[in-house]
């Protein structure tokens, strides 16, 4: 009898133990489909249609989202929402955020980059043959892969002359650089050595700029942008860039190399980087985009179209479209949004369905990150991503988590 009560007690804790296992995935799994922020429109009536099993709580009210719910805001604010699965479990806080309607003019032409990084970005360490004839590399295990190299000997460095200058001048001496990584700044000292040609040499590759072909995103009334929808990352370290600052060029694209499985296409455009081609000024690189200021009056240059914002919760699975500057007026290409999700940057999954941007590009390209993605009459993202596998499919980021990052 003894031992049965022990087998049942055990089952039951089993029971229990497998039980709330399953319960702590599935809300895990609920709460990643879950917005961080929803935006409403002051003065309107906005119905959410999360389809969850979950109830948003407030001080005032308690609201059933497994079905459509309309909600009327009266007054601009951001408020805390506390989101319940089955009525019962905490699981998330939402912030809604109560707004006037917000307007921009989408764009979809390509443009020229250029950046330059804040310090030198060190890229790698070698070894150099010294003029005893070893092998010596004096920057091993002190400067990494990814550091920022601010300053050597407390003057500033702002390119790789300027690097290469104060090393030739240390004379052999110890050299004290100040050092950037991973948001830490601190000294380090390297000795440099003599090479076979009697040059003083630390063995450090750097480079200081970065360039590139990407498509604007947006422009806002006062002359903002957003672009690429992604940040702009060094090759070599895969890290996102820390910019000191950037110029966006008119760039002319002269040919345009299909995607295949495997392959991602790309458009091939060059970059002339004379004044007169100059557009604005980049001041961030992050990794929803890159923002900065233009001249807003390539708004009408290019005779873009004043367009309402639609927040993450606007958007839904179906018919939406690309839109593309070509032949100095711009184009909508038809996609399919295949999936939706509220973490990270890769929001939306979609599938090109435009015969005419299949016959022209064979789905998405390098080079077409940063088109916008409109539904329903509104900007609701940009393209960032393109599968490897298969090029009529890509993601996209929501054009509210650009808007935040822009501000």
């Amino acid at each position: 009898m003894k031992k049965k009560i022990v087998y049942r007690f055990f089952i039951f804790v089993l029971f229990f133990i497998v039980s709330a296992s399953g319960m702590g995935i599935y809300a895990h799994m609920v709460a990643k489909q879950l917005p961080g922020e929803i935006y409403l429109q002051n003065n309107r009536i906005t119905t959410l249609q999360l389809g969850l099993p979950v109830t948003a709580e407030n001080d005032t009210q308690k609201v059933n989202l497994s079905r459509p719910a309309a909600f009327a805001a009266e007054q601009t604010g951001s408020y805390p929402m506390q989101i319940k699965l089955f009525g019962v479990f905490d699981i998330r806080t939402v912030d809604v955020n109560v707004v006037e309607p917000d307007y921009v003019y989408p764009c979809g032409f390509q443009i020229g980059l250029y950046l330059k990084t804040d310090g030198v970005l060190a890229v790698n360490t070698q070894s150099i043959t010294d003029i005893y004839g070893n092998e010596v590399n004096p920057c091993e295990n002190i400067i990494r892969q990814g550091d920022y190299i601010l300053a050597v000997n407390a003057e500033k460095v702002s390119s790789k002359g300027t690097l290469a200058e104060a090393v030739k001048k240390c004379g052999g001496t110890e050299v004290v650089f100040t050092i950037l990584r991973n948001g830490q700044q601190f000294d380090v000292s390297v000795t440099p050595v003599m090479d076979e040609g009697g040059n003083y040499k630390i063995g450090l590759w750097v480079k200081d700029d970065a360039q590139g072909i990407g498509t604007m995103t947006y422009i806002d009334s006062s002359g903002g942008f957003g672009a690429l929808g992604h940040g702009i990352s060094d090759e070599t370290t895969a890290g996102l860039l820390t910019i000191h600052d950037g110029r966006l060029y008119k760039t002319k694209i002269v040919s345009i190399i299909k995607g295949t499985e495997g392959t991602p296409g790309e458009f091939i455009g060059t970059i002339d980087y004379q004044e007169k081609n100059f557009l604005g000024s980049i001041r961030k690189n992050t990794v929803s985009g890159i923002f900065g200021t233009l001249d807003k009056n390539l708004a009408e240059e290019y005779e873009l179209e004043y367009m309402q914002v639609g927040y993450s919760h606007e958007v839904e699975k179906g018919k939406a479209y690309i839109r593309m500057y070509t032949d100095n007026s711009y184009e909508d290409y038809q996609i399919e949004i295949d999936h939706i999700s509220y973490g990270g940057q890769k929001n939306l999954t979609f599938t090109v369905k435009s015969p005419e941007l299949l016959a022209m590009t064979n789905g998405i390209v390098q080079g077409m990150s940063g088109s916008p993605i409109l539904q329903n009459g509104k900007f609701v993202g940009a393209v960032t991503h393109v599968f490897i596998d298969n090029p009529t499919k890509g993601y996209g980021i929501f054009a509210e988590t650009m808007l935040k990052e822009g501000k």
